[in-house]
């Protein structure tokens, strides 16, 4: 629940917020509610600017399944490796819930880090995992890479966004001090001592009950929004049309940098340094060279991918309109149901 502060400067409209469970009954967290979100109007993008270039409907579906996959499974893989190497070995013992008719080891919480998915996740692992998955789907169906990549990321960009949103409501990214006397006070928040933020507490003691502090989420999702706006205006325009795969590249250009000295104000104890950066650093200092080399690839060499209408809009009414002049499917045997 929000928390005013009664000692600093003003901060944001809010100041400390964290949205946990949605029924204390029920387990099903805010941040796993607005995740599901962000990956549904995500596939819907995709799917929208897919169909607007003419790919199969089994090319649709393969693609989200293999990306959405993979990229769950290395959001977390990479996060342990990453975050958590010490914990992989840990051996937990959750109280067992009354309703549970298996041995107490098939517990969901008490398998092995690896295999408890929802238990950290890093968002460059995710990307990684992703762009496994894509890697190999594009390339077992022989498919156009640059095309597929723009498809991919017209859907995991807002998807991510969004999922942004729920790291900004659950405060699960704090990251260094700030000072209320600076001109960008305003835009950090007011978190208190006694809220279970013990390295806010331990690098910056004294007696005020609040501690201003930027929320990592929240100033990533404000840069993620004109990301989306730009990139999203890019994909969907019906004129001056960029090359295939110039939508994928500049979104790598785009994220990379800011994510970069995003990561600077985060603690060590949360993401460690691995020769003075975090794995994020490094994940988008890789990020960024490979979006710059293909932007220019793209840039001199490419070509606009075709498309089956002039806009999306008029593909997704073409569509429906072939969907409702099929005939209604029949029994095998002839007979009306």
């Amino acid at each position: 629940m929000a928390q005013a502060s009664t000692d600093l400067g003003a901060a944001l409209p809010y100041t400390y917020f964290h949205a946990g469970a949605i029924f204390e009954t029920v387990p099903i967290q805010w941040f796993g509610l607005i995740v599901a979100v962000g990956v549904m109007i995500g596939a819907y993008l995709l799917r929208r600017y897919a169909e607007w270039h003419g790919l199969l409907d089994d090319h649709i579906r393969g693609l989200l399944a293999w990306v959405t996959i993979c990229g769950f499974l290395g959001a977390h893989e990479f996060d342990m490796i990453a975050y958590d190497w010490q914990r992989i070995g840990e051996v937990v013992t959750t109280p067992v819930k009354s309703w549970w008719f298996l041995p107490d080891s098939f517990y969901p919480t008490h398998w092995p880090l690896p295999l408890r998915l929802w238990d950290g996740i890093s968002s460059f692992g995710g990307f990684i995992g992703g762009a496994a998955g894509f890697a190999f789907y594009v390339w077992w169906k022989r498919l156009r890479v640059r095309l597929l990549a723009d498809i991919t990321i017209v859907g995991l960009l807002p998807a991510f966004s969004i999922g942004r949103i729920g790291c900004t409501v659950v405060s699960d990214h704090i990251g260094a001090a700030v000072d209320v006397d600076k001109w960008y006070a305003w835009l950090a928040v007011d978190y208190p001592r006694a809220a279970n933020m013990a390295h806010l507490a331990e690098h910056y003691p004294g007696t005020s009950e609040f501690i201003r502090a930027w929320n990592l989420g929240l100033i990533e999702l404000l840069y993620l929004i004109v990301v989306n706006a730009v990139v999203l205006g890019i994909a969907f325009r019906s004129t001056k049309r960029m090359n295939a795969g110039f939508v994928a590249s500049l979104t790598g250009v785009l994220y990379a940098p800011v994510r970069f000295f995003l990561d600077f104000l985060r603690p060590e104890e949360t993401d460690p340094r691995y020769v003075g950066l975090t794995f994020a650093q490094w994940a988008a200092i890789a990020a960024f060279c490979a979006g710059g080399y293909v932007l220019a690839r793209v840039l001199k060499n490419g070509a606009p991918a075709e498309v089956v209408a002039p806009t999306s809009g008029d593909a997704q009414r073409a569509l429906a309109e072939a969907l409702k002049a099929q005939p209604a499917a029949k029994p095998a045997d002839g007979k009306k149901d």
